[in-house]
């Protein structure tokens, strides 16, 4: 490497640092890339060399916005992941409060906070949506309201023209939507403004991936000291909580999950997540667990048949040799995810390796059980669950969407998993 190339990585280090401190941006590998391409055409742009750039940003706000416009992911969609707002619809909004307000956190380019305020105006419901986000450039577009025809894509044709007019090669949002949808500039490590206090449900996906464990810990911490208890909290279909935070309770609700805060002074060991599994209950526990040390992992002993009286056994009476009949992975998947919400970590590995047993190729299996095993403390056998799902991933190709993640793309699962490797 030459001495030009050891400078500009240097400065790439300390520039990677001032974003974990300001933003929380999560120090990956995965975004390196990104950031070094963002640094060179910042400082190209301001006909500065590289480390002459870096004192700059250290002092010049409006040179750190830049480049943190620069840097920050605005891919996004109308509509994404249609069954979270299907669940929104069918199952949230009719229990919140009238008027309804809505927080869009990490809002991109407004696509996400749009599509609420095209629900809100469908259910006829009077509400609104507060967007934010840390660019400012996609703020100026969430106000603009104006997308070119392959942003629309998620929008079906009776949408497209009840809720938006051509203009130009583009079209722009109507005015009865975006009256709902105000912009505000917000980063997410710094407390929260006042506009989003009084919000009852909270949507914050494909955000908190992007950000370090402390910091993501950090902003739940705020949401649940801020906001009212009753709060609904959405995430990415691959973004979980549980492995940085307690504050909140997984709800499975169809095919995907909610979150509402814990109830305040029961132990997470005890609390049990409202959890369909295709209409079977998890048992209740027939007794109060010890006390274990705080770096213990609780097993789960499962119960003993009742002995069946016993006679001689026959040739005729010995069973032909079958495969165990697979449980439905979606099964598998809830009863982890409730062992995971009881704190039982070492019960949901042994759901999520039976899961990989019965669907090797399933990169979606081998992620719970590297989220599972890193939950519980085996970072080695965590890595090589990562490593094999993402070895599964690029086998299945570019243009694979996991079975159980609809709608990600094979390349923003990787992202996750280059992360944890």
């Amino acid at each position: 490497m030459t001495t030009h190339s050891h400078a500009l990585e240097a400065v790439i280090d300390r520039v990677a640092d001032l974003l974990h401190l300001r933003i929380g941006l999560r120090p990956d590998k995965t975004l390196r890339g990104r950031l070094r391409r963002a640094v060179r055409e910042e400082a190209a742009r301001h006909g500065k060399d590289p480390m002459a750039y870096f004192d700059r940003l250290v002092v010049d706000a409006a040179s750190l916005q830049g480049l943190m416009d620069r840097v920050t992911v605005q891919e996004t969609g109308f509509f994404r992941h249609p069954e979270q707002f299907d669940v929104l619809v069918r199952e949230v909004l009719p229990n919140v409060p009238r008027p309804v307000r809505i927080w869009s956190a990490g809002c991109a380019n407004g696509q996400e906070a749009y599509t609420l305020a095209m629900l809100l105006e469908e259910q006829g419901i009077d509400g609104t949506v507060v967007a934010t986000d840390l660019s400012t450039a996609a703020l100026r577009r969430t106000a603009t309201a104006r997308y070119h025809g392959r942003e629309v894509s998620g929008l079906s044709p009776g949408r497209l023209e009840r809720h938006f007019t051509r203009v130009g090669d583009g079209w722009e949002a109507g005015k009865a939507i975006r009256s709902r949808v105000s912009t505000l500039h917000h980063n997410l490590l710094d407390p929260l403004p006042p506009e989003v206090l009084s919000c009852q449900v909270v949507f914050c996906r494909n955000v908190l991936i992007y950000l370090a464990p402390e910091q993501v810990r950090l902003f739940l911490d705020r949401i649940a000291a801020s906001l009212a208890p009753t709060t609904t909290l959405v995430v990415g279909a691959a973004e979980t909580l549980w492995q940085v935070s307690d504050r909140f309770r997984a709800i499975r609700v169809g095919d995907t999950f909610i979150y509402r805060q814990r109830i305040a002074g029961v132990s997470p060991s005890a609390r049990r997540p409202s959890v369909d599994l295709g209409g079977r209950r998890p048992a209740a526990p027939t007794a109060t667990p010890r006390p274990r040390p705080a770096n213990a992992v609780r097993t789960r002993t499962p119960p003993v048949p009742p002995r069946e009286p016993t006679r001689p056994v026959t040739r005729a009476d010995r069973p032909q040799a079958a495969p165990e009949p697979a449980e439905p992975a979606d099964q598998l998947e809830a009863a982890g995810q409730h062992a995971i919400a009881a704190g039982d970590y070492q019960a949901a590995v042994v759901v999520f390796r039976k899961w990989v047993y019965h669907e090797p190729h399933s990169p979606v299996a081998r992620l719970h059980l590297g989220l599972a095993l890193e939950a519980a403390g085996d970072e080695s056998s965590a890595k090589r669950a990562f490593a094999s799902a993402r070895r599964a991933l690029v086998d299945a190709g570019p243009d694979h969407t996991p079975a159980g993640l609809d709608g990600y793309a094979a390349a923003e699962i990787l992202k996750l998993l280059d992360s944890r490797t």
